[in-house]
């Protein structure tokens, strides 16, 4: 339920979605990688940038084309990026360039005295920047998986090798983990979801267009030549039975729309429930293998979807599952093989984002050390990047941001008195993270060698999997970070009631220091407004201050808001995002309300802290706030993000919000009609 600020699967990594978070990059040639990257990538950007704006575009019909107008010119998309963003990519690049001379030096044994764990980072690096090992070791290590599910013949065994491949960062069938109970925000149960695609979505396998139709083809011609590489002499018939299942599973997956809905994917059954619903699965034979064997508390989340992966093993013959299973590791290994497994797949990678390149390896083995030990890395991260005085301004900016929520609160007509309290409760209760955790995570336990890349793969998924199921049965530790400190991200996360702020996010074009405070609270400060709005979005207000699942309003004040929720909806239902592809207001809805509200809760707080209000202030947080949101998109990624993802696009981040507030219009002296200032606006908050 964690509400991210942006997705950035399509531009971070060329993964394709879905892919575990352990999941590492692969082998190519690549040239040689200077000693230091950090010292060649370009100077931060200024927070507003005079030259990326476009005269020419009347601010009233276009913001976001006249704030970006000029840098959407100007700047062309790298080949081995699915899009390009003057804010998120920027300083991803600033950030992996810092990463990757922090990790150089932990790989030569140059370690950061205060960091522990430097060492098992620059071991995890080196090993994967050795391309020759990718290409040898690491397929030994595969060949040894495969033989584990080649041997499994039986309903036991098959149920054992399931668990080893979820332990160690694979997904077939199904997905089970530790999650918050949602009625009970104290608990920490089991959860059980659907997963097992290996293509972006559900619709991907049940569409009949024709685009669609074209992309099936491609995944099963390329299933057919990912098992050919290891050797598989049926490969062609076996891809045909991977798609035939996969289909199977989408059929009885939840749709993205109705995920949103928390009440849909919470049915607290129980390993009872759920062995009763899936009885052809030996759920005692994974759970114990797996590493959770006394869990009885679960969340099924789709009970359906498991009553059809029954149905589904019932059908198939071992073997044929046995080839699923075969799919799913080396699915889940090829980042860590030599060329032609990477090159392959790439290939699909290319079809579903329009890529052009696989990213050089230093930066794919930078984002998945990162991932494998982020609160190793993180910890040198953080001292090089993040001072105390932008700790401070940022908690600083934070208090702000929840008076201005607790001000508009008192306005809003459509709640009454006791919902109104209730609200401002669970303000007071969210909990700010800011920069990195309070408590860095012990990697002790976890053994990494230099011989071979999955090897090292497969001990930091099993690192996490055991980490993540001891949680079960235990108190809620509420000072974990979701994401690692290089992030260049932030969240709201309901059953927590907290926002998270890593240090990576944190810096220009979204914060400095020494910005002006306009261009601080454009960037930073409605980023902050965007997470705290998530808490009483369509999802986050059916959680209360203790962040349990329950209706604390009442049935006149939840129909208002579904009423103005309605209207949002309907307004970016209208956007297109590429092409003949509109956006999905209800898919997008939560994000859409929170950058309505964040950016309104950005100015309110800016001008308290000023004292006055100055439209030449006013039409600064606005550009900085635009120039976030520069996005140059390949159509393929605008098109994945639209079917897929729950923001909307750069374009419609910025004009959505704006045409809705009407302090844009006075700031920029919009005429009223105007496409930027609309007769009938969309307000939640």
């Amino acid at each position: 339920m964690r509400k991210e600020f942006l997705v950035l699967a399509l531009a971070a990594c060329q993964s394709t979605p879905q892919a575990r978070p352990v999941e590492p990059p692969a082998a190519a040639q690549q040239p040689p990688v200077p000693a230091s990257i950090a010292a060649q990538v370009k100077a931060e950007p200024p927070s507003v940038d005079e030259s990326s704006i476009d005269r020419s575009i009347d601010p009233c019909t276009d913001f976001y084309t006249y704030a970006c107008g000029n840098w959407l010119k100007k700047t062309p998309i790298p080949e081995d990026r699915a899009l390009w963003s003057r804010s998120f990519l920027e300083i991803l690049q600033r950030n992996e360039a810092l990463l990757h001379d922090i990790l150089e030096k932990d790989a030569r044994g140059e370690v950061d005295p205060t960091d522990p764990f430097a060492q098992k980072a620059g071991d995890f690096y080196a090993t994967c920047m050795d391309e020759a090992k990718a290409e040898t070791a690491s397929l030994l290590t595969l060949r040894e998986q495969l033989k584990e599910i080649d041997s499994a013949r039986d309903r036991k065994a098959l149920a054992s090798a399931v668990a080893h491949l979820h332990a160690r960062g694979a997904r077939p069938f199904f997905d089970f983990g530790s999650e918050q109970d949602f009625k009970d925000a104290t608990r920490v149960i089991g959860g059980a979801d659907q997963s097992g695609l290996g293509l972006p979505d559900r619709d991907y396998y049940l569409k009949d267009d024709a685009r669609m139709k074209s992309l099936r083809e491609l995944y099963l011609d390329h299933v057919g030549k990912m098992l050919a590489l290891i050797g598989d002499e049926k490969a062609e018939q076996e891809a045909k039975t991977v798609m035939e299942i996969e289909t199977g599973l989408a059929k009885s997956s939840l749709d993205r729309v109705s995920r949103r809905d928390p009440n849909k994917i919470y049915h607290r059954i129980d390993r009872i429930g759920l062995s009763k619903t899936a009885p052809h699965f030996l759920w005692d034979v994974y759970l114990t293998e797996l590493g959770a064997p006394e869990v009885q508390a679960i969340n099924v989340a789709v009970p359906e979807f498991f009553s059809g992966l029954d149905a589904l093993l019932a059908q198939r013959k071992p073997a044929e599952v046995r080839t699923y299973l075969r799919w799913h590791a080396v699915r889940a290994a090829a980042a860590s093989l030599g060329e032609k497994f990477v090159e392959e797949q790439f290939r699909l990678t290319k079809a579903l984002q329009g890529t052009k390149a696989i990213l050089p390896r230093w930066k794919r083995c930078v984002a998945f050390t990162d991932r494998a030990l982020g609160e190793a890395v993180g910890r040198t991260f953080v001292a090089a990047t993040l001072g105390d005085e932008g700790k401070r301004m940022a908690k600083e900016m934070i208090e702000g941001i929840e008076g201005a929520f607790s001000r508009n609160l008192r306005n809003v007509s459509w709640m009454d008195p006791q919902a109104r309290q209730a609200s401002e409760e669970k303000l007071h209760k969210i909990n700010n993270k800011v920069g990195y955790p309070e408590k860095w995570r012990d990697y002790s336990t976890l053994r990494i060698g230099r011989e071979s890349l999955l090897a090292n793969v497969f001990a930091a998924a099993e690192f996490e999997t055991r980490r993540d199921l001891n949680k079960i049965g235990k108190p809620v530790d509420r000072n974990e970070f979701g994401m690692t400190p290089a992030t260049v991200n932030a969240y709201y996360n309901p059953t927590m009631n907290e926002m998270v702020f890593p240090a990576g996010i944190m810096q220009t074009p979204f914060f400095k220091t020494d910005s002006p405070l306009p261009a601080n609270y454009g960037g930073l400060g409605m980023v902050m407004g965007h997470e705290l709005t998530h808490g009483f979005d369509d999802q986050g207000r059916q959680f209360d201050a203790d962040g349990n699942l329950r209706e604390w309003w009442t049935p006149e004040v939840s129909k208002a808001f579904t009423e103005r929720a309605e209207c949002v909806a309907r307004q970016y239902d209208g956007y297109v995002a590429v092409e003949d592809v509109h956006l999905n207001g209800h898919l997008t809805l939560g994000e859409n309300i929170a950058d309505i509200g964040g950016l309104k809760l950005a100015l309110s707080a800016l001008r308290a802290r000023r004292g006055k209000d100055d439209p030449a202030e006013d039409r600064l947080l606005f550009t900085a706030f635009a120039q976030v949101w520069c996005t140059n998109y390949r159509p393929e990624a605008a098109r994945l993000q639209a079917l897929t993802n729950p923001h909307s696009t750069g374009q419609w981040r910025v004009n959505g919000p704006v045409s809705d507030n009407p302090d844009f219009a006075a700031a920029f002296s919009c005429k009223p009609g105007s496409p930027m200032a609309p007769a009938n606006r969309c307000v939640v908050w």
